[in-house]
């Protein structure tokens, strides 16, 4: 039922970015040349079904580099787009549409998209794979995404182990022995890392990408199976206060993610012995 009820929202919204391209982009003086070549798609809270009356339309649009280049000097010439202000190609449309207060435009090369992929593997494959797509002429998107899936694949072993070890060091230093002036800052350091690998474990403990940092939270109780039991270990550690709390939540973070790591496969051999990476790199799986 609810699956229905989902492909029945991204139906809609399709048919209303529809609208916005013709209402908005086509007649759009600049922009109309690019658009049959374009790659066009929806991202953010929007295409995510997390929206509410303040969010705005997210788009990407992708072009072939050539294309991409002619567009930002154009842009720029019409002081439209300014390089110092963003590097980023982009338009804003702060007039409102349909129950929109208004939208963003983004603009990106291929070569662009490509790059994004190599520097957050994980983070990217998400975003896109979780994108709404208007269209895709010559199949950019559907390929690129679908290289970096398999290359997300092929890594993913690596990726569990660096978040693993990072995690394990960031909950060992919870409790540092530093001086009381400079105790809240480390612990705020600490605990901060801590959370985000714990989050992004549940994850790639279920072999998949995780999202970026304002949506790992509430994308980790609702896409993983572990996710919402380590949440509440989280909120445990963010609120303790004293030594021994501290020391006893981060415990109990430590267990449900390494039992999240178990249940994708990982080995307890390894969990045990994960601070011999990278010098050592064990075996995952028993």
């Amino acid at each position: 039922m609810e699956e229905t009820q989902l492909e029945s929202d991204r139906s809609e919204l399709g048919d209303q970015l529809r609208t916005y391209v013709r209402e908005r982009m086509v007649p759009h003086p600049l922009l109309a040349p690019y658009l049959a070549d374009a790659s066009i798609l929806l991202t953010g809270s929007v295409a995510y079904g997390t929206w509410d009356e303040d969010s705005s339309l997210d788009l990407r649009l992708i072009l072939p580099d050539e294309e991409h280049s002619r567009l930002a000097a154009g842009l720029q010439a019409a002081h439209l787009w300014e390089p110092g202000r963003d590097f980023r190609v982009s338009l804003r449309d702060r007039e409102p549409f349909r129950r929109f207060p208004g939208s963003e435009i983004v603009i990106l090369s291929a070569s662009q998209l490509r790059q994004e992929f190599r520097f957050e593997l994980a983070i990217s494959v998400w975003i896109y794979g979780h994108s709404l797509p208007l269209q895709d002429p010559t199949g950019l998107i559907e390929s690129t995404l679908g290289h970096y899936q398999e290359r997300f694949g092929v890594r993913l072993g690596d990726l569990r182990c660096e978040h693993y070890y990072n995690f394990r060091e960031a909950r060992n230093d919870l409790l540092p022995k530093v001086t009381p002036r400079g105790l809240a800052t480390v612990l705020t350091i600490k605990r901060g890392q801590a959370v985000r690998e714990a989050l992004r474990l549940a994850f790639l403990a279920e072999s998949k990408p995780y999202p970026y940092d304002k949506w790992l939270e509430v994308m980790a109780e609702q896409e993983t199976h572990c996710g919402a039991g380590i949440v509440t270990a989280i909120r445990a550690l963010v609120a303790a206060r004293e030594p021994h709390t501290i020391e006893r939540a981060g415990k109990v973070l430590r267990d449900r993610v390494a039992f999240a790591l178990q249940q994708g496969g990982v080995s307890e051999r390894w969990l045990e012995q994960w601070w011999l990476w990278p010098s050592i790199a064990p075996t995952l799986e028993d």
